[in-house]
């Protein structure tokens, strides 16, 4: 059978529902709680605090210093996230991860189609007078822009798509077909945004919803990577530039 991007598909080797539900788990084990804590002892170690739980929580008040610990675990999450794939017997990364190829007019159709989203929740928002968590303000105005920047719109990107549009949409296409896939995978990618208030969490539900049809439609990850960075790109100059005419 042949995808609309030209590549001949076949039906990849992925694991079932259950056991991408398992693997998620250990997935928000190790970065969530292991090696979130490890890279928070050393990076306490490093700036010559105790390499203790108060260390820790010194570093934690800080966002400066937690995007970079976020895109420390992001980019040391990515030998798991190999095993993961690579665990199913007969599985191919390219395959399982639909890391592959797409047309340049459909990648930009989609992120048109994305940033139309987010401007039509935003105007909802501000309709019905929903406040902001200040989240994304706090990390914005940090006194790091370029690793900021570089953790927001990039690193952040790859690394939630991989994870939520590649292993766990995979996993549950394949048990309970594109359309649920979508719709599960975008709860749990809401799910761990906790750090917002439930008004911005409606928002990234509906992110998580369009980014998961443009992958089940342009059978790509690549797709969503650019979507995601688009919207993370933009919402990152938004508050920049309403900081600088206050």
């Amino acid at each position: 059978m042949n995808g609309s991007n030209g590549y001949a598909l076949t039906r990849p080797q992925r694991w079932g529902f259950w056991m991408t539900c398992v693997w998620f788990g250990v997935y928000l084990v190790a970065t969530q709680a292991v090696l979130t804590l490890a890279v928070l002892l050393g990076y306490a170690h490093w700036m010559k605090l105790p390499m203790n739980i108060n260390g820790a929580r010194e570093l934690m008040g800080s966002t400066e210093h937690m995007i970079l610990v976020a895109m420390v675990v992001n980019l040391l999450s990515l030998p798991l996230i190999v095993l993961m794939v690579k665990s199913k017997r007969g599985s191919i990364w390219r395959d399982y991860m639909a890391w592959r190829g797409v047309g340049f007019g459909r990648v930009v159709l989609w992120v048109i189609i994305c940033l139309l989203s987010v401007f039509g929740m935003g105007i909802l928002h501000h309709a019905l007078g929903w406040t902001e968590s200040g989240f994304m303000d706090e990390l914005v105005l940090t006194r790091s822009p370029i690793w900021m920047v570089l953790s927001v719109a990039v690193i952040a990107p790859i690394f939630e798509e991989m994870v939520f549009r590649g292993f766990v949409y995979g996993g549950f296409e394949r048990s309970v077909g594109a359309l649920p896939a979508v719709l599960l995978s975008s709860l749990l990618f809401t799910v761990l945004h906790g750090q917002y208030n439930v008004y911005e969490l409606a928002q990234i539900f509906v992110l998580g919803m369009v980014l998961g049809l443009a992958r089940m439609r342009t059978q790509s990850l690549f797709t969503p990577i650019v979507m995601h960075a688009a919207n993370n790109a933009l919402a990152t100059a938004m508050v920049f530039l309403a900081d600088k005419v206050k």
